[in-house]
């Protein structure tokens, strides 16, 4: 644990890259005594100028390290360095891959095969019913769904995972412990007990604005393809293309309405050679070698499909009226519990029965 202590300190301190951070391990052997090191020593070390070594030795507080420590633990956080057999594979393939880990909720969701979806935050109603269903038809398929947790089109990516009981990973900009966005506050408790939520940076760690193209490559690094479904010209959603394509991984972007400016950047993507997606077998096709189960769910404890599928979903649907009614409300008449709720209610809002307010409330369209 104690080695761990220290490898934490040296991933937290910011501008010093896997590829650093393997320099001085290699050279001094140990996080430990990186730590330990001092000015002259740290001079020693390839690839370490005067601006690396300032960083290191003013981020060496022992209070600092302990609160984190401390957070880690309050919020249930483990860690997993690259040297570990639960470092994905995949990952390690791409340039500069981080040197640890910050994940929390159910491992395994790492040692499937992954496709990620991303788009746009600004998602048309289109956008996200596309991106719900076809969630929905890889994680039945057997694939562990990828996005980056942002409102929009990722929201309803890993909505459509869950929906089936499928696994989905969360990659976060910011610390596990910080909520962003905030409305993303039950879908992160639901990924964390039913997926994964997953960052390389330690707790504590706000959503700065740089952090998120870092974060994108890890979205492209952990999958084998990247399916865009909508995106701007100047999308987020596009650098995690361009990582993709750097990184060897296989791109799909679903087509969109020529007019519309969140089309614009996946309509590109089709014209510059990305795959074209109608339905869900143009991207099953392109992987012939992995190990696919269909993972179609019952209508049972473990999760909902869809919508109308028995009385209990009906008797939901039934109390959604022209009045807004609360979620809490739902809950308690419908005897579910809040993630199968949530998998339904979401399920009828793609399928445009439903629309959500603010503070939780639904009505009907």
């Amino acid at each position: 644990m104690e080695q761990d202590k220290y490898l934490i300190w040296l991933s937290g301190i910011r501008n010093i890259g896997g590829i650093r951070i393997k320099r001085l391990i290699e050279h001094f052997g140990s996080a430990k005594s990186v730590w330990e090191a001092g000015r002259e020593d740290l001079e020693k070390v390839k690839g370490i100028d005067r601006g690396v070594i300032r960083q290191i030795l003013a981020h060496k507080n022992e209070a600092r390290l302990e609160h984190c420590l401390y957070s880690l633990e309050r919020h249930n956080i483990s860690t997993i360095p690259i040297t570990s057999d639960y470092y994905p594979a995949l990952l390690k393939e791409i340039y500069n891959p981080p040197y640890l880990l910050y994940v929390k909720g159910d491992r395994k969701a790492l040692e499937g095969n992954c496709i990620a979806i991303v788009g746009s935050r600004n998602a048309s109603y289109y956008g996200k019913k596309v991106a719900f269903k076809l969630a929905e038809q890889l994680a039945r398929a057997g694939f562990n769904i990828v996005s980056g947790f942002a409102r929009g089109i990722d929201s309803y990516a890993h909505k459509g995972a869950l929906a089936v009981g499928g696994k989905t990973i969360a990659v976060m900009g910011n610390g596990l412990d910080v909520v962003y966005p905030r409305e993303n506050y039950q879908l992160m408790k639901e990924i964390s007990g039913g997926g994964l939520l997953l960052s390389e940076y330690p707790p504590g760690t706000s959503p700065l604005r740089g952090n998120f193209p870092a974060r994108n490559r890890l979205i492209s690094g952990l999958s084998l393809g990247v399916v865009v479904v909508e995106a701007s010209e100047r999308s987020g959603a596009l650098i995690t293309a361009d990582f993709a394509l750097e990184q060897n991984r296989e791109v799909f972007a679903v087509p969109g309405n020529i007019n519309s400016a969140t089309s614009a950047g996946t309509n590109n993507l089709i014209k510059q050679g990305a795959k074209i997606v109608n339905r869900v077998e143009d991207i099953l096709e392109e992987f012939p070698f992995a190990m696919l189960q269909s993972r179609e769910k019952k209508d049972d404890d473990n999760g909902l499909i869809g919508a109308g599928t028995g009385k209990t979903e009906d008797k939901v649907l039934r109390m959604i009226g022209q009045q807004p009614v609360h979620i809490d409300d739902l809950l308690s008449e419908s005897g579910l519990r809040i993630n199968q709720l949530n998998a339904l209610l979401t399920h009828y809002e793609v399928e445009g029965l439903i629309q959500r307010l603010p503070g939780n409330y639904f009505v009907a369209r």
